[in-house]
C-alpha cells in the first residue's frame, strides 16, 4: 500500500494534461516558448531514482494497520525490508540524467530570498508539504534549484514546472537534504 502510494502520490498530485501551451513530452505544456524543446527531457519523479532504489520502493515488504506503526513493522531485518530502508534515505541517482537539459513538474520549498523577497534558491519535491510537514522524501526525490531572476510565490500549494540543468551536487540542508542540483532557467506556475 505505502509502496503503491509513494509511486502514485507525485502522479496524482501532479497529473499531466492537455491545458494549452507548448508541449514538451509527457504532455507537459509550458506557457512560454523555451529555446530548443527537442533538446529538453520531459521527466517524471520515478526517473530520478537508480533501478535499484526504484525497483525497492516498487517492491516494499507489506505492513499491516493493526495499531503499529509501520517502520515498527520493518524493522526485522530481510532483503526486502534492508532494500526498501535503504531506497528511503538513499542518494543514489540516475546517472543517465545527468548533465541533460530536464523539465519537471513540482512543489517549491524555499530555502533562500532575494533583498526583493524573491525566492532565490528551493528544493523542488513531488508532493505539497515535503520537508515542512511530514518527513521529506529520499534525497534522489528532491532537486536543490537556484533561480537568480527569483520567484514572487504567491501560494505554496501551488506547483511549478521548472527548466534547466541537472547535476548530482549534493546540497546539505536543515530542511532536507538533495541529491541532485538544477540551475533553473525558467520557473512557471504548472497551470492544470
Amino acid at each position: 500500500m505505502f509502496a503503491r502510494l509513494l509511486k502514485s502520490l507525485p502522479l496524482i498530485v501532479l497529473g499531466t494534461g492537455l491545458f494549452g501551451g507548448v508541449a514538451v513530452g509527457q504532455d507537459y505544456q509550458l506557457k512560454f516558448k523555451p529555446d530548443n524543446p527537442d533538446d529538453i527531457l520531459a521527466l517524471k519523479w520515478e526517473d530520478l531514482m537508480s533501478r535499484a532504489d526504484l525497483d525497492a520502493i516498487l517492491n516494499a515488504p507489506p505492513v499491516s494497520h493493526d495499531g503499529f506503526g509501520w517502520e515498527d513493522q520493518l524493522s526485522e531485518s530481510s532483503p526486502e525490508n534492508d532494500a526498501f530502508q535503504k531506497a528511503l534515505q538513499s542518494f543514489d541517482v540516475n546517472p543517465d540524467l545527468l548533465d541533460e537539459r530536464v523539465l519537471l513538474p513540482g512543489f517549491i520549498v524555499p530555502t533562500a530570498y532575494n533583498d526583493e523577497r524573491k525566492v532565490t534558491e528551493f528544493f523542488l519535491v513531488p508532493f505539497f508539504g515535503a520537508c515542512i510537514h511530514v518527513p521529506p522524501p529520499p534525497p534522489n526525490q528532491i532537486i536543490h534549484v537556484t533561480y537568480e531572476p527569483g520567484l514572487e510565490q504567491y501560494n505554496m500549494y501551488d506547483a511549478y514546472y521548472v527548466l534547466g540543468f541537472l547535476s548530482s551536487q549534493v546540497v546539505r540542508h536543515e530542511l532536507a537534504n538533495s541529491a541532485y542540483s538544477l540551475q533553473a532557467e525558467h520557473v512557471e506556475l504548472y497551470d492544470y
